[in-house]
């Protein structure tokens, strides 16, 4: 219970963190952005992929779904930082899309 003359509410243990601002993604911002997935998921060589590409929590998700022997296999969403030309987020997110696509047909 909070003293009637005390003016400053302390944050609850339970209470949410606060995020920070981020610029929403734009219209014009979404077309940079399908071609850099698009591009990474050239590099991983899949022979058979759908991928979406949609505005999520101040960024792009990415949802990538590709072909198996069995059938077709969903991953995502990725929120994906990875647009912007930042390599090092590039090889990053390359790397776990390696492992988590890995049952994926290849060419």
């Amino acid at each position: 219970m909070r003293h009637p003359y005390c003016r400053k509410q302390r944050a609850s243990a339970h209470a949410p963190a606060q995020r920070t601002k981020m610029a929403a993604p734009t219209e014009a911002d979404l077309a940079p952005a399908r071609v850099a997935v698009g591009t990474l998921l050239d590099n991983l060589g899949l022979s058979a992929y759908l991928y979406a590409v949609e505005p999520r929590e101040g960024r792009w998700a990415v949802i990538v779904e590709c072909a198996t022997e069995s059938g077709w296999l969903l991953a995502g969403p990725e929120l994906l930082a990875a647009t912007r030309g930042d390599t090092d987020a590039q090889a990053a997110l390359l790397a776990e899309w390696r492992t988590r696509l890995a049952a994926c047909k290849t060419d």
